[in-house]
């Protein structure tokens, strides 16, 4: 299952991206922005949240190039899941993971892909 994002301001982090309803047995979100080398934003960009080789969630990304992807199972430890972004004539170049918070339950995982043109 997966869901495209609205966004609300210019950081991933606000109040549009958290979950509607949070299942008990559902881990946390992913969501994030896919961006070009230049920071601007790729609007329908292919994003996938994969579990190891058995589960892979995809969304794509809105005008502002965020993306959200409900969680796995509660029981899948978000350094399990990687995230990566495609769109035709570009090529990944980096991804990067806003650290977790430390001793607090993880709701929400931000990530930002960056993308280059081929």
């Amino acid at each position: 299952m997966a869901l495209a994002a609205a966004a609300s301001g210019a950081r991933a982090g606000g109040d549009a991206f958290e979950p509607d309803e949070h299942s008990p047995d559902e881990g946390p979100s992913y969501f994030g922005f896919v961006k070009d080398e230049r920071g601007a934003p790729v609007r329908d960009a292919k994003v996938s949240a994969s579990y190891q080789t058995s589960l892979t969630l995809v969304t794509r990304t809105n005008a502002t190039g965020a993306y959200k992807v409900r969680g796995f199972k509660k029981e899948i430890s978000p350094s399990d899941v990687t995230i990566s972004c495609a769109k035709e004539g570009y090529k990944q170049v980096r991804v990067f993971r806003r650290p977790l918070a430390k001793g607090r339950p993880v709701k929400s995982v931000e990530t930002e892909c960056r993308l280059k043109r081929e």
